[in-house]
């Protein structure tokens, strides 16, 4: 698979994975807990969605060369109603799939324990913290994915 192509990605029965198009942010808007602009992820190729037939699930952003030159998944938001079903770890495997360099990189509350299982499960290692650096004075958790070195002319 080449990086930027359309496809859709099976990870479980429950939904399918692809990249974000417009007319998909009026239902991410409905759900979206987070700051940023998915309109303009939307527009650079860098959001992806999960779906149930025409329904969006939930989305992934990420930033290709966001944090030191490596690739950070910005934000992942989930709605209540379909969390605990592998939406999230879905998204999260498109973005390890489509990742180049070293690493990718993210982060997350400390208090949102889910989030941190999913690392834990996906084999993502804590790197590092900022405390006391949001808005309710949490600590800020840092995670890092080692990307797997891909051959880049598989049909050779």
């Amino acid at each position: 698979m080449q990086q930027g192509e359309a496809r859709d990605f099976d990870d479980r029965p429950f939904c399918r994975f692809r990249p974000a198009e417009l007319n998909d942010l009026g239902q991410i808007l409905e759900f979206d807990e987070f700051a940023g602009d998915r309109q303009r992820e939307i527009e650079l190729g860098h959001c992806y969605v999960a779906h149930v037939d025409a329904e969006v699930i939930g989305y992934v952003s990420v930033e290709p060369r966001g944090l030191l030159g490596q690739a950070f998944l910005t934000y992942l938001c989930v709605p209540k109603k379909h969390r605990g079903k592998g939406v999230a770890t879905g998204l999260i495997r498109v973005v390890q799939g489509r990742a180049v360099g070293r690493k990718l990189l993210s982060s997350t509350e400390q208090w949102c324990v889910q989030m941190q299982h999913i690392f834990g499960k996906l084999g993502w290692t804590r790197v590092g913290e900022i405390r006391g650096v949001n808005r309710d004075g949490s600590t800020e958790w840092f995670y890092a994915y080692d990307i797997p070195v891909r051959d880049s002319n598989p049909g050779a």
